[in-house]
């Protein structure tokens, strides 16, 4: 999938857990499918994953997550606690994680009951997020996959990627909105932001929203980067009740039409033509929920 994967199998996972952790060598362990790009999944038995990374680039990302996830607990949705960190020579050297394992379903369409009721705890996890002390917190920027840095300093990644897939959108008002987004006054002072916000990084349980995983991309920076999940994950329905309940004026919320629309243009001009289709069809929604889709 990526010019730098690294050589994570099954049996290396083994051998990491016997010479690591052998009091969990023993256990079951199996692979997770995800359409996410950066980690591997293993599960141990019933009760813990371990996360590493499958590509050089992601290595930063897990170290970032090992030294920060567990200082962002007490949050109102549960996030996996981390049990034990490694490190493992990958032809770079590799941090990796077991966590416990969150029950759950991803958060897809039919797991969720009540769609504004989801929104409104998804908002809500949120405001408890932008409270926690960012003292001495990673800044946005190469730690985060820059997600949550000045739209200002987007621009020659966001454009170029618009061209890329001009055969599937209205380049041209993708262009305006992402023009608007420049000239709109940002006041938002820099929080703590999960950085990809998306089905697959939530979880429910009984219909009900439960759980946020994966916070690789987690750092400080302009909250409007999570508040792209209006368009990418919250149905279009309960989107004004998710605005409503963050108290988001104009700005904030053309910054997060911009930063979905950066998300779903990125990823889709590079993992389209059977690279990661789960992936590319989950952009092709955000695109269309934000009226750009051909």
């Amino acid at each position: 999938m990526h010019n730098d994967d690294l050589p994570v199998t099954e049996t290396l996972v083994r051998d990491l857990l016997v010479e690591h952790t052998p009091q969990w060598a023993d256990q079951p362990l199996h692979r997770v499918n995800s359409s996410g790009t950066d980690n591997a999944l293993f599960r141990i038995g019933d009760r813990l994953v371990l996360r590493i990374p499958r590509r050089a680039s992601a290595a930063v990302l897990v170290s970032k997550e090992l030294d920060w996830l567990p200082r962002l607990q007490g949050l109102p949705l549960a996030t996996p606690a981390l049990r034990y960190r490694g490190r493992v020579d990958l032809g770079i050297q590799c941090k990796f994680g077991i966590f416990d394992w969150l029950e759950g379903s991803i958060a897809s369409p039919d797991n969720v009951s009540d769609t504004g009721d989801a929104a409104v705890c998804l908002a809500g996890f949120l405001k408890a997020l932008h409270r926690m002390t960012t003292e001495g917190a990673p800044a946005a920027g190469p730690v985060n996959k820059i997600r949550g840095i000045p739209l200002t300093d987007m621009s020659d990644l966001t454009l170029p990627a618009i061209e890329m897939v001009s055969d599937e959108i209205n380049a041209s008002a993708a262009r305006a909105l992402w023009d608007a987004a420049l000239a709109a006054r940002n006041c938002a002072a820099p929080v703590w932001l999960h950085g990809d916000l998306k089905a697959d990084n939530l979880l429910t349980i009984d219909g009900k929203l439960s759980g946020v995983i994966d916070w690789g991309l987690a750092a400080v920076g302009d909250p409007a980067a999570d508040y792209a999940t209006a368009w990418s994950w919250v149905q279009p329905s309960a989107r004004g009740k998710f605005r409503d309940t963050l108290e988001l004026d104009e700005s904030d919320w053309l910054r997060g039409k911009a930063w979905a629309l950066y998300g779903a243009v990125i990823a889709l001009s590079y993992y389209r033509c059977g690279r990661n289709e789960p992936l590319c069809q989950q952009c092709r929604l955000t695109l269309a929920r934000l009226g750009l889709l051909l």
